[in-house]
């Protein structure tokens, strides 16, 4: 009897979510991206600390850990767009292929001990995560990479990694945008 009543309960929710979605206005604004770095000595929350939509608005996320913690909007201007735009639609980015992405790095490592460079570990990671959403007509890019700015500054001669960083950057400057304002 209970296991009926929750499987009830899934159905109906995910039905309600489902309608929600269908029935929102066509005009509703629409996430363009969702960005987060995380370190393997801190627990993450969750929440995305970046969220862009097509409209400009931007929602950032300071974890609790951070200065400033708490939960920020502003809008972005229409030159800032086109400069978010312009990153998040390169090839290294819509395309994203970790696999070809990390075959290119192991040779460009092993052409390094060849070269008798110093090599070095990293002990504790940084995670970037990426997900765009191309709109309606095209698949969402995710991408998670483990010191991707360590990885391009080592590797700087991989086009694609070096695009990503530099798109890693930008994503920061929006972290700590003047016009940001407190939401909670």
């Amino acid at each position: 009897m209970v296991k009926t009543y929750a499987v009830f309960f899934l159905l109906l929710t995910g039905c309600a979510s489902w309608f929600s979605a269908a029935l929102a206005e066509p005009g509703a604004e629409q996430e363009l991206l969702r960005y987060s770095r995380t370190h393997d000595m801190i627990a993450p929350d969750g929440v995305p600390m970046l969220r862009v939509f097509d409209t400009g608005r931007v929602l950032v996320h300071r974890p609790a850990y951070m200065k400033q913690a708490g939960d920020y909007e502003y809008y972005l201007s229409a030159e800032e767009m086109k400069a978010l735009q312009e990153r998040i639609e390169r090839k290294s980015i819509i395309d994203f292929d970790k696999a070809r992405l990390k075959q290119q790095l192991r040779e460009a490592e092993a052409a390094l001990q060849g070269g008798g460079r110093q090599l070095f570990a990293i002990s504790d990671n940084t995670y970037t995560h990426l997900s765009v959403y191309p709109g309606a007509n095209g698949p969402v890019s995710d991408i998670h990479w483990a010191n991707l700015q360590n990885d391009a500054d080592w590797h700087s001669g991989l086009r694609d990694l070096a695009e990503m960083a530099e798109t890693e950057r930008f994503l920061q400057t929006l972290l700590q945008h003047p016009k940001m304002m407190k939401l909670d």
